[in-house]
């Protein structure tokens, strides 16, 4: 069909008042939402449809809405969604990728209804479109929150809490309870304000407020009043979590004793210049090392971070604490201060704390000069304790890892999405091409598809497709090969260095696996679900592209349909 045969004149239509009210309800919604008539073609589209693919309305208004789909997507709504939907007047959260002006590519769910309240105009459609990628990413953000706090809280010695915006504690790991002289319970129902000094509270609260207003963590540092009158110095880093509607639910917070820190630093500000000096590049542990890297001072600090009085690392190496995998790392950067290669240098590694366990630590280092000569004299600098930081830090990196699997897999059956089989096949078949080897393609279609939805319903459907993709995957056994969804009831198996015949062999104990799961099928000859299976392969001398390749496996499966399904059939053979 052209495009002038899909086009029709929204101006010629009998009633121009029905026109502009339907317009009106659809452009005024902040949703994606768009109408289509009896022939699928799009008669209204809110503004939020338009800005989201990048159309002005005068380019898709007439169009059919499956233009706007990916070619799977597009098949998929023409041959099972909309005729499903004329018919029953309603759809639920279909999966649908949708194309941009641009031509990226967004994931959408899609539901409609039938509006019969205008007849005038007849039955059109009502759909909104909601783009999940970011509501999955913001759902598995909240997720990932709770995650990392439930598995570090109890075993870190800082202080942790979760509270409301208001300050009420609604939860309190051990350490902060101890530093109190109270038990959790204890704590938890009460505001976090009654153990702040009153001048200090005017300050907190600000800082709160603050807090909620902003997406990442902030740093205060504050009194508190122990139960028994004494106040001490805090180091909180303060972050906001979010519920799906961007409320904030709770704070949380993780806190450090910071009293000692503090002191030092007074006492260091009342000593002589070299202390003032290193005070004011003091964040934890202050230390200074000499040329020969011995350490000249250390600040209090170090019991709390290393669990050693100062004068028992005064006189010594710091090399002596670090870990054998990370002491050439922290030499290499000693050296390089000390020759003025570099000022400055901040590395994060692993020392050993008194009770022999090793700590992660990140080392602010500066080199020291003579204000006459300019010669370097030694290095000063700070050592913060990050471990807490650093497990965080490995933990979200996995949380990563499994997002990016997440992102990769397909949800129903839980093989390999189509996204990562195209980027697969891109990548094995340069990979053919470069070192002349052989790499199979396996299409496979489920035989009489829709004929058993229409049997035995969508849910049926789905799980019969589940438990061909376990079949699949449990049949491919090498490292390297790739089972994926290719689209509705189609999947694709890469092979990578299978030649011809052991491509048809797995083809052919795919076939029999799905045969032999006796999934019952009335509409089928056999009475139970089949698969028709398309086999082509690149060989060491051939050039073929990969889009020929899935054309190939294409031809082969519906010659396989041809010859009365539940077969295999090879390309060329």
């Amino acid at each position: 069909m052209t495009r002038s045969s899909t086009l029709i004149d929204i101006d010629s239509r009998p009633n121009a008042r029905l026109r502009a009210e339907l317009d009106h309800r659809t452009k005024v919604t902040p949703a994606m939402l768009h109408s289509i008539d009896k022939q699928g073609r799009l008669i209204s589209v809110s503004d939020a449809w338009l800005a989201k693919l990048g159309y002005a309305r005068e380019e898709v208004i007439g169009r059919p809405s499956s233009e706007f789909l990916t070619p799977e997507s597009r098949m998929y709504a023409i041959r099972e969604v909309l005729p499903a939907f004329f018919l029953s007047g309603r759809i639920d959260n279909v999966e649908y990728q949708m194309v941009c002006k641009d031509g990226r590519i967004i994931d959408v769910l899609l539901s409609a209804v039938l509006d019969d309240s205008l007849p005038e105009m007849g039955s059109v459609s009502v759909a909104v479109i909601t783009d999940v990628t970011a509501f999955k990413a913001a759902e598995q953000q909240l997720i990932l929150s709770e995650a990392r706090y439930r598995e570090l809280v109890e075993s870190q010695s800082e202080l942790v809490s979760l509270a409301s915006p208001e300050g009420v504690f609604s939860f309190v790991n051990h350490a902060y309870a101890r530093h109190y002289g109270l038990q959790p319970h204890e704590m938890v129902g009460r505001n976090l304000f009654d153990f702040i000094p009153e001048d200090s509270r005017a300050a907190v609260a600000e800082h709160l407020r603050m807090v909620c207003g902003v997406s990442h963590s902030v740093e205060i540092e504050n009194q508190v009043v122990l139960p028994d009158g004494r106040v001490r110095w805090m180091a909180w880093t303060n972050t906001a979590l979010f519920d799906s509607k961007g409320q904030v639910t709770t704070i949380h917070s993780v806190g450090r004793d910071i009293d000692d820190r503090v002191a030092a630093e007074r006492r260091l500000q009342e000593s002589e210049s070299r202390y003032r000096l290193l005070a004011d590049h003091s964040t934890d542990m202050v230390l200074q090392l000499d040329r020969d890297l011995v350490r000249r001072y250390v600040s209090p600090a170090c019991r709390e971070i290393l669990g050693f009085e100062p004068e028992e690392l005064i006189g010594a190496k710091p090399i002596g604490m670090a870990h054998p995998e990370d002491a050439p790392g922290v030499a290499l950067v000693f050296q390089s201060l000390l020759e003025g290669r570099m000022e400055r240098h901040s590395i994060i590694s692993r020392v050993r704390h008194r009770d022999g366990h090793w700590i992660w630590v990140e080392a602010q280092l500066k080199a020291l000069k003579d204000p006459t000569t300019s010669t370097v004299s030694g290095i000063i600098g700070t050592l913060r304790d990050v471990s807490a930081r650093k497990a965080i830090e490995d933990q979200l990196q996995e949380a990563n890892r499994r997002l990016q699997a997440l992102a990769e897999q397909d949800a129903l059956t839980g093989l390999a999405n189509r996204r990562y089989f195209d980027e697969a096949l891109l990548r094995e078949h340069a990979h053919a091409l470069s070192q002349r080897t052989n790499l199979a393609l396996l299409i496979i279609d489920v035989d009489r598809f829709k004929s058993f939805n229409d049997r035995y319903g969508h849910p049926s459907g789905d799980e019969c497709l589940k438990r061909i993709g376990g079949a699949i995957k449990d049949t491919i056994r090498r490292a390297g090969d790739v089972a994926a969804r290719y689209g509705g009831e189609e999947f694709a198996v890469l092979l990578p260095g299978a030649d011809g015949s052991e491509a048809a062999s797995v083809a052919e104990l795919i076939r029999l696996a799905v045969l032999h799961l006796g999934i019952e099928h009335e509409a089928s000859p056999n009475g139970i679900a089949t698969i028709s299976v398309g086999v082509t392969g690149l060989t060491g001398d051939s050039s073929c592209g990969p889009e020929a390749l899935v054309r190939e496996a294409d031809r082969a499966l519906y010659r396989a349909k041809e010859r009365g399904r539940n077969t295999v059939v090879i390309a060329h053979d």
